[in-house]
């Protein structure tokens, strides 16, 4: 009976780690651009509490401008 709540426990631990690389990364332009082409809005501020990292915040910006230039028109 123990092992179902200790699967729990592994599936959510797993899960994650798995968000964290993907938005903890180090390559911040990478970053930037995806929310940038997402049209996110800037959320540097947010990796950085949430990471506990310092953020590059120069290339983050560089990539989230490069990311929106990149945005399909929409096609109305």
């Amino acid at each position: 009976m123990t092992s179902v709540p200790m699967l729990a426990c592994v599936l959510l631990a797993s899960g994650c780690a798995a968000t964290r690389s993907v938005d903890c990364g180090s390559d911040w332009h990478a970053i930037g651009q995806r929310d940038g082409r997402m049209n996110a809005g800037l959320q540097a501020e947010n990796y950085a509490a949430r990471c506990a990292v310092q953020v590059d915040t120069a290339r983050y910006l560089e990539g989230y401008r490069a990311g929106f230039a990149e945005r399909p028109l929409p096609s109305w």
